[in-house]
């Protein structure tokens, strides 16, 4: 019998994002009564993480089917705020702790040149998502004070990442009200809706067949393949990839992963940027606050995290969170004093303990793949995912593939 899934339909995201206007540009194709469609690989999830897998398989010559209940990046791609960082949400302090100088260093390195691919992708294929190269501007808080900054800058000097460490009269000098931090370059930014369209649209111009509003019902999978049933209709496979985020079904192990609610705003255009660089900005706090600006000239506000799997309190919570962003945010950088929210929203996104994605074989489930637990990286992560699954089906997984794993130690 098949694994049932209970589709929940779970409110991903509420409120009104400031990407919410892009328009779908690949061509969702459902299935017809009876059909049953054929595919080297299906996909469940066509948001940003599903189109970075369909844009590689199908590089290497794979059918693909995705299957979503939502339209393409209709879901939760359209709560993402999309500072592509190569920085995790564990500092390198802490990835020395947990794993070594030289493991922390892969693991940066691995997201820094995410990053480079996805512009190298941004630019090959033409999409128009408003990537952008950008410093980060981590800074100092609960969590690492301006000492500790000196700390993490020094095992970054070890492992060849340069950047400079900011006390508190260049970080004024800045507009920027804090005792220190570290600026680095190697991070951007892009509009995560028209990123995740136009990377699915590639997959579709390939072959890649989208097929939605279709909700997965069950799943059967064994050594010979895998078989997912719809609410209309039968895809069959040699390998499943679930990238659902935080609907994952029940035969998948979430022993290290957790749902947390966030919220963000976005400002009407400004006459000037409120900080020099449009630096992505961010805190080592607690939760923790992050700004940065649009193509368009908005300050996007976000943060306010909380381990938080309600929807329906993450709604009732939007307003006073709302004006505790915009009032951190002044407080960080007073240019921002007065400005109001023109668009606001919240949505779910999963964590783990370690900061680390979870991306890898599903155990005792063979031929079946997923990736989630994105934290704050979520796009970079997304892409990473894509390069790891890639080797897992070739049979030659990464040499780092066990730091990633759905069964790893906690």
């Amino acid at each position: 019998m098949p694994t049932s899934l209970d589709d929940g339909q779970l409110r991903l995201r509420s409120g009104c994002s400031v990407w919410s206007a892009s328009e779908p540009v690949s061509h969702p194709t459902p299935i017809e009564p009876g059909e049953t469609v054929h595919a080297d690989i299906v996909i469940v999830g066509a948001g940003i993480t599903g189109a970075f897998l369909a844009e590689r398989f199908t590089r290497e010559g794979r059918s693909v089917a995705v299957v979503d209940r939502h339209a393409p990046a209709a879901g939760s791609t359209q709560a993402s705020t999309a500072m592509l960082l190569w920085e995790l949400d564990a500092s390198l302090l802490e990835l020395e702790e947990r794993f070594g100088v030289d493991k922390a260093g892969r693991i940066a390195n691995a997201c820094r040149q995410q990053v480079a691919g996805i512009a190298g992708m941004v630019k090959q294929f033409g999409i128009a998502c408003d990537f952008a190269w950008r410093p980060s501007l981590y800074l100092s808080g609960d969590k690492l004070d301006p000492e500790q900054l000196r700390e993490e800058k020094r095992i970054r000097d070890h492992l060849g990442i340069e950047g400079r460490y900011l006390d508190a009269d260049a970080l004024s000098a800045r507009g920027i009200i804090r005792q220190g931090a570290l600026l680095y370059p190697g991070s951007a930014e892009a509009d995560p809706v028209k990123l995740a369209l136009g990377m699915m649209a590639v997959a579709v111009m390939r072959g890649a067949r989208v097929i939605t509003p279709a909700t997965a019902l069950g799943y059967e999978t064994s050594l010979e393949g895998v078989v997912v049933e719809t609410d209309c209709g039968i895809v069959r496979a040699g390998s499943l990839v679930l990238a659902s985020g935080y609907e994952m079904p029940d035969f998948v192990p979430v022993d290290l992963h957790r749902m947390a609610s966030s919220w963000a705003i976005a400002s009407a255009p400004l006459e000037r940027p409120p900080w020099p660089d449009s630096a992505l900005i961010w805190e080592a706090a607690e939760p923790y606050l992050y700004m940065r600006m649009t193509a368009g000239g908005r300050v996007i506000v976000g943060g306010e995290d909380e381990t938080l799997s309600s929807a329906e309190e993450r709604e009732r919570l939007t307003g006073q969170k709302v004006e505790r962003l915009l009032a951190k945010a002044a407080a960080v950088c007073p240019a921002i004093t007065g400005v109001s929210a023109q668009y606001a929203w919240s949505g779910f996104f999963g964590e783990t303990d370690d900061s680390l994605p979870l991306i890898g074989r599903v155990p005792g489930r063979p031929n079946c793949f997923a990736a989630f637990g994105y934290g704050g990286n979520g796009i970079t992560f997304s892409a990473l995912a894509a390069d790891l699954l890639a080797a897992e089906l070739t049979g030659a997984p990464s040499a780092d593939a066990r730091l990633f794993a759905l069964d790893r130690d906690s």
